[in-house]
């Protein structure tokens, strides 16, 4: 990277370091690789544009992570964003982007879309709070995908997430 000029590095969680048995040892994979990218970075002073938890490969992600009706589900997925923040606070990362590829429905049928739009904006909230709380100071950006949906996301486009944004507080000095 240092050779090409490259000034900044940006991850998944999962994608540098796997999952393993229960979050206590996935979490140890990730504070393992961490402590190699922090060495590296301090021998060649690159750093990361952003990092984020990696929210919709594993299956248990499959009907959404701070959307999910499973209450494990969302709390498992609150315990890796957390640590994703930390991670990427750690590492001198400018900002952390959110990406809700599996937040979203099937079918309305059986969607409850009031309730989880409010778990989301929840979910958001309290990472906004754990941002101050550690004293992050990069931004928090959200990264719609609208080509890329195999379902309906509450995410699709850059109107409907700022829209979003607008209807639960969450826009820049209006968080909660």
């Amino acid at each position: 990277m240092e050779k090409l000029g490259v000034e900044r590095w940006c991850f998944h969680d999962r994608d540098i370091a796997p999952d393993g048995k229960t979050l206590a040892e996935t979490n140890a994979n990730l504070d393992e690789i961490v402590e190699l990218a922090k060495q590296l970075q301090s021998e060649t002073n690159i750093k990361p544009l952003w990092g984020t938890a990696q929210l919709f490969m594993h299956p248990r992600y499959m009907h959404g992570a701070a959307t999910s009706p499973e209450v494990k589900v969302y709390a498992y997925a609150a315990a890796q964003v957390k640590k994703a923040l930390e991670v990427t606070h750690y590492l001198g990362g400018e900002n952390y982007v959110f990406w809700g590829g599996r937040e979203g429905y099937q079918t309305l049928l059986n969607t409850d879309m009031k309730r989880e739009l409010e778990h989301l904006a929840n979910f958001l909230q309290a990472a906004v709070n754990h941002k101050k709380k550690i004293g992050f100071n990069g931004t928090l950006l959200i990264e719609p995908k609208p080509q890329e949906p195999t379902k309906h996301q509450y995410d699709w486009d850059v109107a409907t997430t700022f829209s979003f944004l607008q209807k639960f507080g969450l826009t820049e000095g209006n968080s909660r």
